[in-house]
């Protein structure tokens, strides 16, 4: 136990450390801030003194020093109030600038993150470490230093009570160390509980996201009762979490407001006696009433810098787990740059499984020569889409060696493999923002000339010029606006935008009606012979001109040659046409 403790401390002091980096550009800000603070918690101490001043007059009919007496009390609370106006300007800087860089590093390193990772954990995880997290950070931060020269003030009113009457200083003690350690009690039980709350709203962050994204799937599947079920299931679960925590806080309010009330009796029990034995005067009783509430609320800084400190780990530990590269892997390339590749592709004794327990790409090896049409073809789950993961460094394989154009992949930069390959899939995303920044996501610098010619080549320039806004048409979360064949051809046209030497096709043509199919396999068999293209057909009528056919199956290569001579040679490639031919003939 005491070693967990020592572990949390050392946590805490580390993960401020690594938040001063996002903090110190803002050393001005700081300064400023940390100057009226200074100030705020002098005149915070002062003001009291003054209120009593104020009552003392009044109740001695001193009316011709009333005036004065109140008009320095107008002007040090106008002067309070203006160091209100700029801790406000100079927090809410702070506070925004410390959350936009947070923000902005967590969402590249997001943007780092393995495939798998991503795959593995729930995207609810992301979202709430992206902007939960970062908020409160970047508001905790500031509550330091406001608790910090909330305590430093207070402890000025401790001292001032000190020389006006021991007894009451003794007394005032004891009442703020009894709410300390109530506080204190609260704060520990509920620490308990949030570390699990976070985690479930992550799950119910993720399954939210999932509702609305999938909203179409469940309106078909007339799911909405099974889905909302499911929901329901979460909210609930979060909600008696957060229940548990706000039962806490009742309960131990309860308790610290009898403590607060009976101790508020019991200070004027004892005025009533110092005042019977002449060791009290009526203007020290009014001074030190005014005071009580400020000495015995001293420990409540105490107390919520500690809370403060509490979240603040949790919270922290949560967004540098992203940030820092211990627990969710990053991904890692070579240093070498290549600045454009011819298009080999070579895999020697390649294996890979998304897990242990089963191989998905088994001791395989292949060559691919510069500007040829290849073909993978298989059953479903034969391995051929992770063939393409592991080309485009999506995943990193497990045994074996792949090379481009002779380099070994994981000596190459992320942008020497990247910057020179495109990959069309069946499930390209598409942004929520108009279709030209759809297109200019794959090459900024990217001309309307050029934007027009991808999206001619991918047969979806007519459709764009059809629509009210054209290019600049917002198109929704996920292309909504669009068909599932007009999504595939933005996304055909936004991977030759790249017009790079490699280019790979995962069942990029499947939503597509036949004549637009055509239209692209036309397009397809234009670039044959000046770019290496790979090809995964589920309809194997649109490969057959292919210059080299691989057949796949169980994470292995079964066969391999042209369309004609697979059909003398491999009855396992020969069954899946005719299968596929007796199909698209029904």
């Amino acid at each position: 136990m005491a070693k967990e403790k020592i572990d949390k401390e050392k946590n805490f002091w580390v993960n401020v450390k690594k938040t001063w980096q996002y903090i110190k550009s803002c050393k001005g800000l700081l300064l400023g801030y940390g100057t009226v603070s200074v100030v705020e918690g002098i005149i915070g101490a002062i003001i009291p003194i003054l209120a009593a001043q104020i009552i003392l007059k009044i109740t001695d009919g001193l009316m011709d020093e009333l005036f004065l007496a109140g008009l320095v009390v107008f002007g040090t609370e106008t002067l309070l109030y203006i160091i209100y106006y700029f801790k406000g300007f100079f927090y809410q800087r702070i506070y925004q600038e410390t959350l936009v860089r947070l923000q902005i590093a967590i969402a590249k390193e997001t943007l780092r993150l393995e495939i798998q990772e991503i795959d593995k954990s729930s995207s609810g995880l992301f979202i709430d470490r992206l902007n939960k997290d970062t908020e409160e950070i970047s508001s905790m931060f500031m509550e330091f230093a406001y608790w910090s020269s909330y305590f430093i003030s207070n402890v000025g009113v401790l001292f001032a009570l000190f020389v006006l009457n021991k007894y009451f200083f003794a007394f005032s003690l004891f009442k703020s160390l009894l709410i300390f350690f109530i506080d204190k009690k609260r704060l520990s039980k509920q620490y308990e509980i949030r570390e699990n709350v976070k985690k479930i709203q992550e799950k119910k962050t993720g399954l939210t996201g999932e509702l609305v994204r999938g909203i179409r799937d469940i309106k078909v599947l007339n799911a909405s009762q099974n889905a909302l079920e499911k929901t329901r299931t979460k909210i609930l679960e979060n909600s008696k979490e957060e229940v548990k925590i706000l039962d806490i806080s009742r309960k131990y309010n309860w308790l610290e407001n009898n403590a607060r009330s009976i101790s508020d009796f019991l200070f004027i029990v004892l005025g009533c006696f110092l005042f019977s034995k002449n060791l009290l005067s009526i203007s020290v009783f009014v001074i030190v009433y005014n005071y009580q509430d400020r000495v015995s609320n001293l420990l409540i800084g105490v107390s919520n810098l500690m809370e403060y400190k509490k979240k603040f780990t949790l919270a922290s530990s949560r967004i540098f787990e992203v940030i820092g590269d211990e627990k969710f892997k990053k991904e890692t390339f070579g240093s070498k740059r290549v600045e454009k590749l011819e298009g080999k592709i070579e895999f020697k004794k390649v294996t890979f499984g998304y897990n242990e327990d089963k191989k998905i790409v088994d001791d395989m090896s292949f060559t691919i020569l510069p500007n040829e049409t290849v073909a993978f073809v298989g059953k479903s789950g034969a391995g051929k889409t992770t063939i393409f993961n592991l080309i485009t460094r999506l995943y990193h394989q497990d045994k074996g060696k792949i090379f481009l154009d002779g380099f070994n992949i994981d000596d190459l930069e992320e942008s020497s493999i990247r910057d020179n390959m495109s990959l069309i899939t069946q499930n390209s995303y598409i942004f929520n923002m108009s279709i030209k920044d759809n297109l200019l996501l794959a090459k900024s610098d990217a001309s309307m000339s050029e934007i027009k010619e991808a999206c001619k080549m991918a047969c979806i320039d007519e459709f764009i010029m059809s629509l009210p806004s054209q290019y600049d048409t917002e198109v929704g979360e996920g292309g909504v606006i669009l068909s599932g064949g007009q999504r595939q051809r933005i996304a055909i046209a936004r991977a030759l935008l790249m017009k790079t030497e490699i280019i790979l096709f995962d069942e990029a043509t499947s939503a597509l009606d036949n004549e637009t199919q055509s239209e692209i396999q036309e397009a397809i068999k234009n670039m044959k012979g000046e770019y290496t293209i790979l090809i995964i057909a589920h309809r194997l009528s649109t490969i057959v001109d292919s210059n080299k056919i691989f057949v796949i199956d169980d994470g292995k290569i079964v066969a391999s040659g042209t369309h004609k001579e697979l059909l003398k040679t491999s009855s396992f490639y020969k069954n899946l046409y005719e299968k596929d031919l007796s199909v698209n003939l029904k």
